[in-house]
């Protein structure tokens, strides 16, 4: 079981994680970047700092932050099998996706 990705100094939305993580799981193999046997679990912690990342700097663009999200996750990536260069894709389409959540568009939970 992975540890839910949390930002430092705050408690984590448990139901804004569970929606991300529901969203994700159910999507993830139709991701050009997934691989035949590829586990959501190992995709999971990707998702979530993607999508924590853009609620908490939605101002920046992704090319502005991905060297520290690039450092959070091998800090943090737990016991994820995914290097970075297959993690990041994750971790980029959450965070275009949760442009979504930050506009109030609910089309995430559908």
């Amino acid at each position: 079981m992975n540890v839910p990705y949390q930002i430092p100094g705050r408690a984590p939305d448990e139901d804004r994680s569970q929606n991300v993580s529901t969203y994700w799981r159910e999507r993830f193999t139709e991701e050009p970047y997934y691989t035949e046997g590829d586990r959501y679990e190992d995709y999971e912690g990707a998702y979530l700092a993607g999508h924590e990342a853009r609620i908490r700097d939605n101002a920046r663009a992704y090319d502005q932050v991905e060297a520290e999200l690039h450092r959070d996750w091998e800090a943090k990536r737990g016991t994820s099998s995914l290097s970075w260069s297959k993690a990041r894709h994750a971790v980029k389409r959450a965070w275009e996706n949760a442009a979504d959540f930050v506009t109030g568009d609910d089309a995430h939970k559908r």
